[in-house]
């Protein structure tokens, strides 16, 4: 019962997490998107349809640990149920948005730096996709559907906090971007020596960090021929 109940007590703290990486979105996306309210000019809808599923996405992680917190499970089941839609609808708005930006991109630039930008991109569809499905196939066990739910969290760091770094802090691009990878590792690396310290199942950030190292190698190897021929291959099949 000690046990169960420090679960559910992680779980419902979780929020605060969730709440602060929400927070970096909102105003890393500020002066680049919302000021432009109502009339969003020179915006598609691809941006909008994006930005509206990731708010919900959002929204969902938010009120999932709250509903543990106030002891309502029976909606918290009710309202996960949304996620088996919404998950895919953020996994093709990322791939709307990245199609939109390749089309837009290979028109003025270099194919081969257009093939490298996309190594933030194809990669979060796949990744996401696949935390969510570890997530799911372990609802029941909900300390490890906990911890792929925070996954998905971290592939959300990079957009809003990059901006932020660029906008508020005049890094470069690839340095925020750089940034914002080792950001999302070291929460993830804090989580699992937290899990190794209180003899927790380590197995689900120990898969997370090594796939967001991954995530990381093909943006550092985007100019590799092995990534450019990822690349290729991804928009000669999918755009």
């Amino acid at each position: 019962m000690a046990t169960l109940q420090k679960a559910n007590t992680a779980q419902s703290n979780i929020v605060f997490l969730f709440i602060g990486i929400w927070l970096c979105a909102i105003i890393g996306f500020h002066n680049t998107y919302t000021v432009n309210f109502p009339h969003f000019k020179g915006f598609q809808w691809e941006q909008h349809f994006h930005g509206a599923m990731l708010m919900s996405w959002f929204l969902m992680l938010i009120i999932q640990p709250l509903l543990i917190r106030f002891h309502k499970p029976q909606i918290h089941r009710s309202l996960g149920k949304i996620s088996y839609v919404l998950a895919p609808l953020v996994c093709y708005s990322v791939f709307l948005v990245t199609r939109m930006v390749y089309l837009r991109e290979s028109a003025i630039r270099p194919q081969d730096s257009v093939l490298g930008q996309l190594s933030l991109d194809i990669p979060t569809i796949f990744i996401f996709g696949l935390f969510f499905i570890l997530a799911m196939i372990n609802r029941k066990d909900s300390a490890v559907h906990m911890r792929y739910m925070v996954a998905t969290s971290l592939l959300m760091i990079g957009p809003g906090l990059g901006r932020a770094l660029i906008i508020f802090g005049g890094m470069p691009f690839p340095v925020a971007v750089t940034a914002v990878y080792y950001v999302s590792e070291i929460i993830a690396v804090l989580f699992l020596l937290n899990d190794i310290r209180k003899g927790n199942n380590v197995k689900p950030f120990v898969t997370i960090v090594t796939v967001l190292l991954l995530n990381h190698v093909c943006w550092a190897f985007q100019s590799a021929a092995w990534w450019q021929s990822i690349a290729k291959w991804f928009v000669t099949h999918a755009f």
